[in-house]
């Protein structure tokens, strides 16, 4: 393992900014380029960080021998190509979430992946769930058996006026173009809750069937800025996976509705009931019955120590760990 790693940064926003801020706070990494396709605004940022070099080019951070690793942090639209083109170049390969615009893009991207095993390659839908405590100790709780055999998963998180591109990043309306983006809420945010989910269940479920989806746009006539806002603003899906689990799934960024990001995991057993980000209460409900499934139902409240824990540092650690 090196000492040091050389990154470039492929995209100057805000998700770029948090990526060098992290890389250099690790100790372990050198920001030596940064590309985008604006010049003033790369310029900015590499001043502001002290990264002395900056293009408009990524294909100079590519053609660069001391480079060890780049952090793709564009719209969507361009990770394929930036990924693809990066591993051909001998990089290694951090790429923001969603990974690809589609299951045929990311097909592509895995398949070209396994013709450089030598090359570590991550996408950042670990970021809010499975790099930190609350999903460890849930991971450990399914493992241990307490649950018996999960046969439900309910997750939902509906929010208002919280779309990507307007209230959270307002310089960046492309979250609000299908054709850049991908999708709403479903991509923006649903990388996370299937990483999650199908992480607790240790990745060894597959898809069987889709029962149901519901895709709402037309929701919210605030004013968003742009001509095109074409992504969904609310969606839900049930799915059956594999061993006889059903998974009901829903996410919005506006609906006319709240309700708080929470899972809940039905198991045989026992159950548990949390919301899985780093800033939701750090604590699991733990649901069973006493006298091995005889007696009387009971809850224990199961904290967790959160403490110390930064989603995005955690992120790029593990990244140069690997």
């Amino acid at each position: 393992m090196k000492e040091k790693y050389t990154f470039g940064i492929l995209g100057a926003g805000m998700i770029a900014e948090h990526h060098i801020l992290n890389l250099q706070k690790t100790g372990r990494a050198t920001v030596k380029w940064i590309a985008a396709t604006k010049p003033e605004k790369v310029r900015q940022v590499g001043a502001k960080y002290g990264v002395g070099h900056t293009t408009v080019d990524y294909s100079e951070i590519l053609d660069d021998p001391e480079v060890d690793a780049v952090v793709v942090c564009t719209p969507p639209f361009l990770h394929k190509t930036m990924f693809v083109e990066s591993l051909r170049a001998g990089k290694h390969v951090l790429v923001e979430k969603p990974l690809a615009m589609s299951l045929k893009e990311a097909d592509t991207m895995i398949r070209v992946s396994r013709q450089f095993p030598r090359q570590k390659v991550m996408d950042c839908s670990a970021r809010h769930s499975r790099l930190q405590p609350k999903f460890r100790r849930i991971k450990e709780i399914i493992d241990s058996g307490a649950l018996g055999d999960i046969y439900y998963i309910h997750h939902n998180c509906v929010w208002r006026q919280s779309r990507g591109g307007i209230e959270y990043h307002p310089t960046a309306k492309w979250f609000l173009d299908k054709s850049v983006a991908g999708g709403g809420p479903m991509f923006d945010w649903g990388v996370y809750d299937l990483s999650f989910h199908l992480g607790i269940l240790g990745d060894e479920v597959r898809l069987e069937k889709v029962d149901a989806v519901l895709l709402k746009s037309g929701l919210d006539a605030v004013d968003p800025g742009t001509e095109v806002y074409d992504v969904e603003e609310h969606f839900a899906a049930h799915l059956q996976l594999s061993g006889n689990i059903r998974f009901y799934w829903e996410r919005a960024a506006h609906a006319n509705m709240e309700t708080p990001n929470e899972t809940r995991v039905y198991g045989a057993r026992g159950g548990i009931r949390l919301g899985y980000c780093s800033w939701d209460e750090p604590v699991i409900e733990f649901f069973d019955v006493d006298n091995g499934g005889k007696g009387k139902a009971r809850k224990e409240i199961i904290d967790v120590d959160m403490d110390g824990h930064d989603d995005a540092y955690a992120l790029i650690e593990h990244f140069i760990n690997v």
